[in-house]
């Protein structure tokens, strides 16, 4: 996978990363959200849907499992934090085989095993850090299609949004 790094100074910042991403979604891919609590997955997930005009919009699906939203494409959003460590996403209902006609947002993905990683091309994993500050954010980008990583940078790179390969 190719893993770019990116510090974003504040709430903003983190909103446009989650612009920059939705726009270079597919169908099919599932976008990994690792992270501490209050590193600002939600909020990055919020930002994707609402680029995506998600309907209803993204919130946090932590009571819920998972939330189905429509938009520009649809959208699942999943929380696996009250799942045990170790469960099957397909047994828990994170994943089935609508998802590939759409996107599937999940967060704390770690608490599943595969089919989740290693998926190559159609795999994209955000690992959230805090920073300096309340609203500042460490993001690790990893991705496995060169062409899209690339992409990516250059869009961020546009956006104002200094990014570093970390590859």
């Amino acid at each position: 996978m190719i893993s770019l790094r990116i510090e974003l100074s504040n709430l903003a910042a983190t909103q446009q990363l989650g612009t920059i991403i939705a726009h270079h979604l597919r169908a099919g891919d599932r976008l990994l959200l690792i992270g501490e609590i209050g590193s600002g997955k939600t909020t990055l997930a919020r930002a994707i849907g609402s680029a995506l005009h998600a309907d209803p919009p993204l919130t946090s699906p932590t009571f819920l499992l998972v939330s189905e939203h429509q938009g520009a494409i649809p959208i699942w959003h999943a929380d696996a934090y009250r799942l045990p460590p170790g469960s099957d996403p397909l047994a828990a209902g994170l994943i089935d085989e609508r998802h590939a006609a759409g996107i599937t947002i999940i967060e704390w993905p770690e608490q599943v095993r595969w089919p989740l990683q290693g998926e190559g091309s159609s795999l994209l994993e955000v690992e959230l850090t805090p920073g300096a500050h309340d609203d500042a954010r460490g993001v690790t980008l990893r991705i496995g299609d060169a062409e899209r990583a690339k992409s990516l940078h250059t869009a961020a790179l546009a956006a104002g949004i200094e990014v570093a390969d970390g590859s």
